[in-house]
């Protein structure tokens, strides 16, 4: 299993008041699944999916700074001391 530090960003830093936490697994699935269930009652709907283990799409989910889509999405092996970041994606100009 890999240690990580997960970075809060945006709304995420908010609702939780912290900006990391340490956790440990194997995926990015591992350690969003222990994030949502540790928080679940600081996230409301808008930010998880329907059944409520995974966020919506438009949650932002950054593997050293690589959209974790691009890679194997929640499958995606974890190494020790990479950097996984939470974000709302958001747009303005």
């Amino acid at each position: 299993m890999a240690k990580i530090k997960l970075n809060l960003l945006n709304i995420f830093q908010l609702r939780l008041d912290k900006k990391k936490i340490e956790y440990e697994g194997t995926t990015v699935g591992d350690i969003i699944t222990q994030f949502i269930k540790e928080h679940k009652d600081k996230l409301d709907s808008e930010l998880l999916s329907k059944n409520k283990k995974k966020f919506n799409p438009q949650i932002l989910i950054l593997l050293n700074g690589r959209n974790i889509k691009y890679l194997k999405k929640y499958r995606t092996i974890l190494k020790d001391n990479d950097k996984l970041y939470l974000s709302y994606a958001l747009a303005g100009g």
